[in-house]
């Protein structure tokens, strides 16, 4: 059998329409998808496929933003169940942040007032010739200010006024100054251990706590709450409805 040129060319052309044919899909596909791909437009106007070229970087800074977005940012948009627990829960959390500054603030000024307060008595009391102070209690017993009790003999030298504080009332202010520091001392601790913790582990964009953590943060904040935090809390439950009603009944004047 001869070889026919023709069936070659045949066969030549009808690759070339192939080609061309796939090389058109493309270009037609690069200006829907607003892609470029460096070939005068042939399927769209330059304002639409301009217009087509905007939608595709629009979508890829959306996506690029997306993948910025942190765990939890993620989570808070993609959860409604979860961003409102967790919004809940940093709303709480704020306000014992308020109420426990409020009431260490109270507690540090109440400790400062009682320190002062057993200075003066100090300063008023009887000494020793080495400079310690002294009391004498209701029976007569003399005690020195670091509660131990005065020898006779060490007690037969003190130039006693007459107007010196007594014992009891040194001992009654000392406690007042213990227990005021114990008090700041748990408020400070609440403030740090508990909310501190607490607020680190909501911040944590990384690695979000789940549900069932948020959720026992919640009850950490009430059941660990001091006396004075919740009676802080408590007040500013009380001004907020007190301050809504005054609101609601202003009247504008003209």
């Amino acid at each position: 059998m001869g070889f026919d040129p023709t069936d070659l060319r045949e066969t030549f052309r009808a690759a070339e329409l192939e080609l061309k044919r796939r090389e058109d899909e493309r270009d037609f596909n690069d200006e829907m998808a607003g892609r470029p791909n460096s070939k005068i437009s042939r399927y769209l106007s330059a304002d639409e496929r301009e217009k087509r070229q905007e939608e595709r970087r629009g979508e890829h800074s959306s996506r690029r933003s997306a993948e910025n977005l942190s765990r939890l940012q993620l989570l808070l948009a993609s959860n409604p169940a979860y961003a409102r627990l967790y919004n809940n829960t940093m709303d709480m959390l704020g306000d014992a942040e308020d109420a426990t500054d409020r009431a260490i603030a109270k507690a540090q000024a109440a400790l400062e007032a009682a320190q002062a307060k057993r200075q003066e008595t100090l300063d008023r009391a009887a000494t020793l010739p080495d400079g310690t102070r002294v009391f004498k209690d209701k029976r007569g017993q003399v005690w020195n200010e670091r509660g131990e009790r005065v020898s006779d003999e060490d007690a037969a030298r003190i130039a006693w006024r007459g107007d010196e504080p007594a014992y009891e009332q040194f001992l009654e202010e000392s406690e007042a100054v213990r227990d005021g520091l114990t008090r700041l001392e748990a408020l400070q601790g609440y403030r740090v251990d508990t909310l501190g913790r607490i607020r680190d582990r909501m911040s944590d964009h990384d690695n979000p706590p789940s549900h069932r953590e948020i959720e026992q943060f919640q009850r950490d904040i009430h059941e660990q709450a001091p006396p004075e935090v919740r009676a802080a809390m408590r007040e500013k439950q009380a001004v907020v409805p007190m301050q809504t009603a005054t609101a609601a009944i202003d009247v504008p004047t003209l």
